[in-house]
């Protein structure tokens, strides 16, 4: 993004870069949150599972099955109660597993009951119903069997043996059937707990398989998202390598970075910077070359006044002692021609004292209207003589502008002389007055042949002429005037004129 010379980058919106990157880190750090967040509903899945099969499925079957091993010493001792043969003791076994099995089966029931509420899954909550629903069954058959064991213990006490066994052969049935219930009830589980184990396994494997993606997918992006960073900052090393070429000395160094951020605002404050810094050391070069010109004038010009003031006097003297005839006539025309050789060289000598010798400006708030129409009036005479035609276009808007009006009137006159200098067979001469942004110039533009265009960098140094016969400092006084005003002169190109100068200076001190 190069910026001209004495132009200032653009003002436009200037995205943040910093935003970028930010948004960037923010990127990955979402992508491995997103990925944390993935792994902690994974463990909580592991976890909610092994709690249930550990909780819930393996309290059921070890309470199932407990309570299958005492219905099937429950069922060995009913073999035996209807023997007379150690029946007492039978009988108090009996009561005991009585007493024993409702309360593990309570015991069990209470335990599903405080769980069952604790299950998320509807499925789970389904299949705990189920179960619990059946171990209530047994233990409602317990309670129906209660009235059989005292009828049975009745018959026996009673001596009606047969009768008896007739009850006891029921029972067995009955228990039976309860075992096979809670057979069902041990089965049921132990297939849902396989079914949970494989279907946790699958999960498993599906779990492994996304997080596997989602760490790729983070991965990738916090992959992209640092190449872009990279790629967006890549360009702050070009501007590095320009500094430190700026450093050493090399001004005309510039950054191409077609950017609408920060970094495209800064390769154009830096362009900016570089341009400014070379024209600053032109115009210090300028000025170092004025000012030692300035000194080489005045001790040539020192040196010279003196002997030609001599010599102007003494050709008057000898003038005077010229006796008339024509030997006298010959001498008064050699004495006529050194004497315009002395005023010439005494006007040179003029130019040198006055480029040498100009002052520091003194502004005021006036019109510069005014004061080309005065430097015009000032040339009328000459303008006419050459048969050049004046156009005027002055700017009415064009308000009070601060400069030093001598000053300005003295660099109007040399241009205008070389205008009419650079049209001796007549032609046309523009003089138009401009506003530009917080400036004014004042342009002159004639039909003469122009400066050629290798000679266009130079026609502002001290000294240099393409006129015979010319001192070089006309120019350089218009120049250094300008340049004491903070303004500057140009030399350009215009369509339909031979050659144009255009004098900016500024409107205002701050802009001074």
């Amino acid at each position: 993004m190069s910026i001209p010379p004495g132009r200032t980058p653009r003002s436009a919106p200037v995205r943040s870069v910093r935003r970028k990157v930010v948004a960037g880190l923010a990127g990955i750090a979402l992508a491995f949150a997103a990925l944390t967040s993935y792994s902690i509903v994974l463990h909580r899945q592991t976890v909610e599972e092994v709690r249930l099969i550990n909780n819930v499925y393996l309290t059921l079957t070890i309470g199932t099955a407990e309570i299958r091993s005492t219905q099937l010493v429950f069922n060995t001792l009913l073999d035996r109660l209807g023997d007379e043969h150690g029946r007492s003791v039978t009988r108090e076994w009996i009561d005991a597993a009585r007493r024993f099995r409702p309360i593990t089966l309570r015991r069990l029931t209470y335990s599903l009951d405080t769980k069952v509420g604790e299950l998320s899954a509807q499925d789970e909550r389904l299949f705990i119903e189920e179960m619990r629903n059946r171990l209530r069954q047994v233990e409602r058959r317990y309670i129906e069997n209660e009235a059989r064991f005292a009828q049975v213990y009745l018959l026996l006490d009673t001596g009606k043996v047969d009768e008896a066994r007739q009850q006891i052969e029921a029972l067995k049935r009955t228990e039976r059937l309860l075992d096979r219930v809670l057979a069902g009830v041990g089965r049921e589980v132990d297939r849902h707990i396989t079914w949970i184990a494989k279907n946790a396994q699958l999960e498993g494997s599906r779990a492994s398989l996304g997080l596997a993606f989602v760490t790729a997918a983070a991965f990738l992006f916090s992959l992209v998202v640092a190449l872009w960073i990279h790629r967006l900052l890549r360009p702050l090393s070009s501007l590095g390598q320009a500094v430190e070429r700026v450093a050493r000395g090399d001004l005309e160094v510039r950054v191409e970075i077609e950017r609408d951020d920060e970094l495209g605002a800064l390769a154009a404050g830096f362009n900016h910077m570089t341009a400014a810094l070379a024209e600053r050391d032109q115009r210090l070069i300028r000025s170092e070359r004025l000012a030692t010109a300035g000194k080489m004038a005045a001790q040539v010009t020192h040196e010279i006044r003196n002997p030609l003031s001599s010599l102007g006097l003494n050709a008057e003297l000898l003038e005077d002692e010229l006796v008339p005839g024509q030997q006298g006539d010959e001498a008064r025309a050699l004495l006529k021609a050194m004497q315009d050789e002395i005023e010439r060289l005494r006007g040179i000598t003029e130019s040198y004292l006055r480029f040498a010798r100009l002052p520091q400006p003194s502004p005021e708030y006036g019109s510069l209207n005014q004061a080309v129409d005065a430097a015009l009036t000032f040339m009328a005479s000459e303008i006419a003589a050459r048969g050049i035609e004046i156009e005027k276009r002055l700017e009415e808007r064009l308000g009070d502008v601060l400069f030093d009006v001598n000053q300005i009137r003295q660099a109007l006159v040399n241009l205008l002389r070389n205008a009419c200098e650079a049209m001796p067979e007549g032609g046309k001469l523009l003089v138009q007055t401009e506003v530009a942004s917080d400036a004014a110039r004042i342009v002159l533009s004639d039909t003469g042949p122009g400066v050629p265009s290798d000679k266009v960098d130079t026609i502002f140094e001290s000294f240099y002429s393409t006129k015979s016969g010319g001192t070089g400092l006309g120019l350089p006084l218009v120049r250094q005037i300008c340049l004491a005003h903070g303004g500057e002169i140009h030399y350009e190109a215009k369509e339909g004129w031979g050659g144009t100068f255009a004098v900016t200076l500024p409107m205002s001190a701050s802009a001074r």
